[in-house]
């Protein structure tokens, strides 16, 4: 069994080789996508045993995303293909600071997911599941996150990413996503996600709407300031190093992957880790995710780490002050 469960969409993503805007652009280069998929391949390189579970289609660039957890030792066997469908293919450009736009193009065969995707035995003795928004697009999707919460015996973190209009109506897929959110013991978004999720601009704010929600841990990452966090009667900030920047289209992703890998070094609840322990992994979280802007492509900059012991010993010894 894996010790962490990702449930989601894959997309294959076309990174530009310039930045500047779509029809200026000379020439891409393909990477796997998809914030979930991200995710699981982000905690496979550290050292974590992590599965995907997804709908394909049977497509060659199913094949390729296929290849692509293959080839970061995500176990793909909870994946179905789906009979003549396709995966969606999106469009990057990026801009002088390497912050990022979408165009997403074609049919979508995750569409499909359901609760005949949902297995018992994938949730035995699993540590962590990690959600999206993306499994909420449908009434389907809805009936099968809700089966994989109750099933799994592990902590439920949920990073909800956003809803295009064309996926949802923004408003519903916000009142599916807090029915999740009171089940979770970590919500994390970025700061140009709030307003939607909570109606606040202020992070903190919204971070303290998490946990009046449910939520036992909330985390709003602010980009190169760094990440605001908030428990039940305290919050708290962690830097982000300074690094060069290329690419930020994993960003977000790569932090989650960190935080959930250090997670699974843990025996107790990260909602009652001691202030110093929880802000040393999230200070660990910061530093994947700024070490995964400082190449193309969502994953390629995540450290790799051989086993969890190796992980256990880079998250204990790490310093939030670390640069």
């Amino acid at each position: 069994m894996s010790d962490v469960l990702v449930i989601g969409e894959a997309f294959v993503d076309f990174l530009p080789r310039q930045s500047g805007d779509l029809a200026d652009v000379e020439g891409f280069e393909m990477h796997g996508g998809g914030a979930p998929c991200n995710v699981a391949r982000g905690v496979s390189k550290l050292g974590v045993e992590s599965a995907f579970i997804s709908v394909l289609g049977d497509d060659d660039f199913s094949s390729f995303i296929l290849n692509q957890l293959d080839g970061d030792g995500v176990s793909t066997q909870h994946i179905r293909r789906l009979e003549g469908g396709r995966t969606q293919l999106c469009f990057v450009t990026l801009d002088d600071s390497g912050d990022r736009r979408f165009t997403g193009r074609g049919p979508d065969a995750s569409l499909s997911f359901g609760v005949q995707d949902i297995k018992p035995e994938a949730f035995e003795e699993n540590q962590v599941l990690m959600l999206s928004c993306g499994s909420l697009r449908t009434r389907q999707g809805v009936y099968a996150v809700e089966r994989g919460v109750q099933l799994t015996s592990g902590w439920v973190v949920c990073d909800p990413g956003t809803c295009p209009p064309e996926w949802c109506d923004p408003h519903l897929m916000r009142r599916r996503l807090w029915g999740v959110f009171t089940r979770c013991e970590i919500v994390k978004c970025a700061d140009h996600e709030t307003y939607w999720l909570t109606e606040h601009d202020d992070p903190l704010k919204a971070a303290q709407a998490f946990i009046d929600g449910g939520a036992k841990c909330a985390i709003v990452t602010l980009g190169a300031e760094g990440a605001l966090w908030a428990r039940k009667g305290e919050h708290g900030y962690v830097p982000t190093p300074d690094v060069l920047v290329q690419d930020t289209t994993g960003a977000g992703d790569a932090f989650m992957s960190g935080l959930i890998a250090s997670l699974t070094t843990q025996s107790i609840a990260p909602s009652e880790l001691s202030r110093e322990e929880w802000e040393r992994l999230v200070s660990f979280a910061a530093y994947v995710g700024a070490q995964a802007v400082t190449t193309l492509g969502a994953v390629h900059g995540i450290p790799k780490v051989e086993d969890r012991l190796e992980l256990e010993a880079l998250t204990a010894s790490f310093d939030r002050d670390r640069d």
